[in-house]
C-alpha cells in the first residue's frame, strides 16, 4: 500500500470527530500524532487512522464480548437458584 498524508477535514470525515476532539485525543496520546508538512499545514498517514480505526473496533467487540459472557454468567446463576454463595 503506498503511504498517503491526509489533511484534517478528511481526517474529521473519516472518524466523526470534531477538530477539538481530536487534538484532546493527540494530547492524551489517543490518536496518531500529525506529520508537519510545512510551516502551517499538518497531515496525518492514512494508515495510521485506519489502524485507530481498527482498535476502536476491536475495542467495542471485546466490550461487547465481555458483556456478553457476564450475561450468560447471570442467567446461568439464576438458572441454579439465584445469589447462593
Amino acid at each position: 500500500m503506498t503511504e498517503r498524508f491526509i489533511a484534517m477535514a478528511e481526517v474529521r470525515r473519516r472518524v466523526a470527530l470534531s477538530k477539538t476532539e481530536i487534538y484532546r485525543k493527540i494530547a492524551a496520546g489517543a490518536f496518531p500524532r500529525p506529520v508537519p508538512l510545512g510551516t502551517q499545514r499538518v497531515g496525518w498517514l492514512e494508515s495510521e487512522v485506519a489502524a485507530w480505526m481498527a482498535d476502536r473496533l476491536a475495542a467495542r467487540d471485546a466490550l461487547e464480548g465481555a458483556e456478553r459472557r457476564a450475561e450468560q454468567g447471570r442467567r446461568a446463576q439464576a438458572a441454579r437458584g439465584g445469589d447462593h454463595v
